[in-house]
């Protein structure tokens, strides 16, 4: 038995499983909170066999994807004033992501008031260029920031179950005849607020040694959540979302300036993606059920980090069981968490094989995640031997600049 509270109204729920019979017993709620015991108790159900048969095993494989805009040879980048109401948000949020990636030298000029008037239109502009020149950079980058945030009210009716005051006879969960109180479904008004919000991020890259403007670009952000209404008294993880939830507006565009600058990040600086990936033991309906002991004891080993392991028993497996599509896939995992362009391309290589002896999706998303991984690498590479060729600028600390 549980007690589940929904703000002012509670249910009391027991959930029994005979069978294939599910007994809810409930008291005032609203009415659609039926459907959602209903999908909570599918969902209990759902993890107690999973639970049962167990899981599919899943590890992480990462790669560095290259910038979007290549910079050319800048390798020591300084961070101007970006316009807008949250302009400054978006900088600062930009320059701490961009120091955690190991790819450029960075200036920052947030306590330079000598550079305060150069703005995005002028960046260009040949009157600025002695003052750019003496941050002793190879480039800067500038913004324009603008936002817009608005608040949609109204109300939702909602069909609830209230007391009627009159009594009926029933028996309880513990065989005991009761007095239980007779409903009446009634609808009643809830408010509730849609927040839309954007977040807009224009950028200019200027080639301090060319003199020119060698990227461009624009980056968007936007926020669309209702709270309240017929979101008030759903479970949260049921798509439920409370109107007390509802966020102060500029709470909302400081989490839009965040996802803003990692994108900004991504345009401009190569950037460490992690993924998810699930191994094959073999078994019919990946969950567990049945699959290949030693393919399965493999996964062990690889679970654990222990890869060289895992891939002498699936070496072996394939050795008597040449056709073995999941001891190839799983193979492909270990080459692919490896990294490194010889061990990617291996990887896609047993992940082929993997396709041409089996049938599972997996094999499929495989194949193509570990191409775009070979493309990424081939980028980088040549971003990195880019990069390489230009010599480090010297600076000296100062005037209030911050040189990472």
């Amino acid at each position: 038995m549980a007690e589940i509270n929904f703000g002012s109204f509670t249910a009391l729920t027991l959930i029994e499983i005979k069978g294939a019979k599910l007994e809810l017993i409930e008291r005032k709620m609203p009415m659609n909170y039926k459907k959602h015991i209903l999908k909570l108790s599918t969902g209990l159900i759902v993890v107690a066999m999973l639970a049962w048969f167990g899981c599919a095993a899943k590890t992480s494989v990462s790669r560095i994807k290259p910038a979007e805009v290549s910079l050319g040879g800048i390798r020591t980048l300084a961070l101007l004033k970006f316009e807008g109401r949250f302009g400054e948000t978006v900088r600062s949020d930009f320059y701490n992501k961009l120091s955690e990636v190991p790819h450029f030298n960075l200036i920052d000029i947030s306590k330079t008031n000598a550079l305060d008037q150069v703005i995005y239109d002028q960046v260009d502009d040949p009157r600025f260029f002695p003052d750019l020149e003496g941050l002793h950079a190879d480039g800067v980058i500038t913004g324009r920031v603008t936002s817009n945030i608005n608040d949609i009210r109204g109300r939702d009716q909602v069909q609830m179950q209230e007391g009627t005051g009159r009594y009926k006879k029933e028996k309880n969960i513990f065989g005991k005849w009761v007095d239980v109180e007779i409903k009446k479904t009634v609808l009643r008004p809830v408010p509730y607020v849609i927040r839309q919000a954007s977040l807009t991020t224009d950028f200019k890259v200027f080639n301090l040694k060319t003199k020119q403007i060698i990227a461009t670009g624009k980056v968007t952000e936007n926020y669309n959540q209702k709270f309240g209404g017929d979101k008030e008294y759903v479970l949260s993880f049921l798509g439920g979302m409370k109107l007390s939830k509802l966020p102060a507006p500029n709470q909302t565009l400081n989490e839009l300036s965040a996802k803003v600058a990692a994108r900004l990040v991504a345009k401009i600086s190569p950037t460490e993606i992690v993924k998810d990936v699930t191994f094959d033991d073999g078994s019919k309906y990946g969950i567990g059920v049945g699959g290949h002991k030693l393919v399965k004891r493999g996964i062990e080993f690889a679970k654990r980090g222990l890869w060289e392991e895992a891939m002498e028993i699936w070496q072996d497996v394939i050795k008597v069981e040449p056709n073995n599509s999941a001891a190839h896939y799983n193979l492909g995992m270990a080459y692919e968490s490896f990294g490194a362009l010889k061990n990617l391309e291996i990887a896609r290589s047993m992940y082929k094989k993997a396709a041409r002896y089996g049938d599972n999706k997996l094999y499929i998303e495989a194949i193509a995640r570990v191409q775009a991984a070979i493309k990424d690498h081939r980028k980088y590479e040549e971003q990195k031997k880019l990069l390489k060729e230009t010599p480090v600028k010297k600076s000296e600390e100062g005037g209030g600049l911050r040189i990472y």
